[in-house]
């Protein structure tokens, strides 16, 4: 059962680290700093940043994600979209 957590850990992790990479395709297809994006979404840049580097200590919302993807003006499922 541990391997069975560690893994599902990682996966998350790793599935974090895709949406931010998709968050700041986005968001410089937009044209935005991070600073603007962040304002738009009413959270700090420092952790706009932790999103989009997949440093994000604990889950992101599904209330944030929402946030960001209206914002850049794309459905929360292209967040989710790995090439």
């Amino acid at each position: 059962m541990k391997n069975v957590v560690i893994k599902m850990y990682h996966s998350y992790k790793e599935v974090l680290k895709q949406v931010g990479l998709n968050i700041v395709y986005y968001r410089k297809v937009k044209n935005l700093t991070q600073l603007e994006l962040a304002e738009k979404v009413n959270i700090s840049n420092t952790y706009l940043s932790q999103i989009e580097c997949g440093l994000v200590k604990k889950f992101v919302s599904l209330p944030v994600l929402i946030d960001i993807s209206n914002a850049l003006d794309v459905s929360i499922s292209e967040l989710f979209m790995f090439k």
